[in-house]
């Protein structure tokens, strides 16, 4: 059986340009770390342009 971690990770926003994440890479090494694998990423979030703001990071691992 699978066991899932959602991290919720929020764009750095700039209302006339991109949105850009940070730490995004770090997350992902420090759940590796701990026995996760990537499994991919929900938007969760979006401004009133349809740019995503906010995501959940999805881990996973067998339980």
């Amino acid at each position: 059986m699978k066991k899932y971690e959602f991290v919720t990770v929020k764009m750095q926003n700039n209302p006339v340009y991109n949105a850009v994440t940070g730490g995004h890479r770090q997350l992902i090494a420090e759940y590796a770390e701990k026995g996760y694998s990537y499994a991919g990423y929900v938007p969760v979030k979006q401004g009133p342009s349809g740019k995503i703001v906010e995501i959940d990071l999805i881990f996973e691992t067998e339980a």
